[in-house]
Parts: C-alpha cells; structure tokens; sequence
C-alpha cells in the first residue's frame, strides 16, 4: 500500500489523556451508553465466569459480554483505572476515538494508512512478518493462545 507521508502517534492514547478529553468534553463513550462492553476471559476470575457463561460471544468465548463494563470500568463495576493512568485506554468504539481526536485537532488514521503503519515499512510481504503464516510454527496473534481447549 502506497500512501503519503502521515502522522501517527508513537504511543497509544492513555487512561488519563483519555480522561482529560472526558473532563473537558463531558463525552459520553458508547459502551457507557450502551451500558456493558466486552471482556477477555483472562481479567475474569472464574467464578465471576461462570456467572456470565450465557454472555459469552458464540464464536469467540474468550469474550464476556460485561455489564458495567467501560474505560473507567475496564473489568466491571467493581474495576477502576486509579492504578492504570499510564495505560492505553479500552472500551472506546471507533466514534469515541474520531471524537478523542477531534478534541485534539487530529483524526483517525485512515485504513491504508494504518495497513501501511502496522505492516512498518514492509510492503512486498505477505504479512507483516515476513511471508510464511506460522513462521517456526507460531501463530503471530497472541489472542489464539487463549482459546478454549
């Protein structure tokens, strides 16, 4: 993918810098619309599990679908971020990124730019490392090692 040149953030956007565009905005996110948001199974002990076995997502169970769940809430209800300002924020849609940017006079990069972002200056491989799927025999996204057995 060819693009012109573009900037990109060299660090994902921050629980706090997140919360001072909600400070200064009073932005709502849609998961704190909607109410609930998605979680992965290893930030779940597994009695909390058991109660939202019915919430899970059919092709991909390692997602909970958790009540209360937001970027202040990253687990649940009964989760906050007061020990995780430095980390990258979660639960934001798409929209409640464009907004986040807005805020800050930039913008979502667009699907090229991010393609040609991720792939770091590799365009003549398959992937972005190298050509082969499985080189030495591993997948290289992380959420498979996950999976139910």
């Amino acid at each position: 993918v060819q693009v012109k040149s573009f900037y990109l953030d060299k660090y994902e956007v921050s629980n706090e810098n997140y919360m001072n565009f909600v400070a200064d905005t009073r932005y709502k996110t849609e998961a704190e619309s909607f109410g609930d948001s998605f979680v992965f199974a290893i930030f779940l002990n597994s009695t909390y599990k058991e109660s939202l076995k019915d919430f899970r997502v059919v092709q991909a169970k390692w997602w909970y679908k958790v009540l209360g769940a937001d970027w202040k809430h990253p687990y649940g209800p009964d989760s906050d971020i007061k020990d995780v300002m430095d980390h990258p924020v979660i639960h934001v849609s798409w929209r409640d990124a464009r907004a986040y940017c807005k805020w800050r006079g930039a913008r979502l990069p667009t699907e090229s730019e991010w393609e040609a972002a991720c792939r770091g200056g590799h365009q003549d491989t398959k992937f972005p490392w190298g050509d082969k799927l499985l080189p030495g025999k591993k997948h290289m996204l992380v959420i498979y090692s996950f999976r139910d057995k």
